[in-house]
């Protein structure tokens, strides 16, 4: 199914539901529970035999920052690479349904139109979580056979989310160069966050946003790294870095 496929389908919908969203009742929980076993347990959990047996046969997932899926099977693969030990070791994630967001829909003769908003956590090894982001989703679920199955997914409008938010100026305190032995720590801010980049021999490598946790602190929505800026005499004079709590690097700031 093409985007013009998929928009005249949601008119269809949006049309031939019956009623206002529903925010109770006995189709919002079952909407609510089948979305909570699917999403927020089975893919937490990476239990890909559960999180498949939500899914139509004829599924289809859009998503704003990983492009389309187009299959079942395509899904399942994806998913396959997510719960894969190097990706699940480095970003363990759980989301979580704001439950006051949730609006269902019913389809005559089909099933339900789902809309909801989710927050996206970062699970430490230590057992507590980081907030590293929000999403909106619409789903579209076909009732046949006693089960619920999902055929459509939509997930857009994804931004990133910070533990607090840091006012500009506070910010742009710590922008500038740090000198490690191996490279150049640079530190910009943008937007509501930082952003860090390595420069080797005068050539920006990999690069990542910092989000912001305390007024000196900021972690990344991966791993258990911690980028810590210290003041002397008011001024930012040092960058250390920390990975599951251990001090791993100490970087000076350079002279502008």
């Amino acid at each position: 199914m093409n985007i013009k496929q998929l928009l005249v389908l949601f008119a269809f919908l949006f049309l031939g539901s019956s009623g206002f969203a529903q925010q109770s009742g006995e189709l919002y929980d079952a909407i609510f529970k089948v979305d909570s076993l699917m999403i927020s347990t089975a893919q937490r959990d990476c239990d890909l035999e559960s999180y498949e047996s939500f899914l139509a046969d004829d599924f289809e997932y859009f998503h704003d920052k990983g492009g389309f899926t187009p299959s079942k099977e395509a899904e399942m693969a994806d998913m396959a690479i997510f719960c894969g030990k190097e990706q699940r070791t480095r970003q363990p994630l759980r989301r979580e349904l704001i439950k006051s967001s949730l609006e269902v829909y019913p389809m005559d003769n089909y099933g339900a139109l789902e809309f909801c908003d989710h927050l996206f956590y970062l699970q430490i090894n230590d057992g507590t979580e980081k907030l590293i982001g929000s999403g909106k989703m619409t789903a579209i679920w076909k009732f046949e056979n006693d089960e619920w199955k999902v055929t459509r997914i939509i997930s857009y409008d994804h931004q990133p989310l910070a533990e607090i938010e840091l006012a500009p100026e506070v910010l742009q305190q710590y922008a500038g160069d740090y000198e490690l032995p191996d490279r150049i720590v640079n530190i910009v801010t943008e937007e509501k966050l930082l952003r860090v980049t390595d420069i080797n021999d005068g050539k920006p490598g990999w690069t990542k946003n910092l989000f912001p946790e305390t007024e000196n602190t900021f972690y990344l929505n991966y791993e258990n790294v911690v980028y810590e800026f210290l003041k002397k005499d008011a001024k930012v004079t040092t960058l250390n870095i920390y990975e599951n709590g251990k001090i791993i690097e100490e970087a000076k700031r350079m002279i502008e």
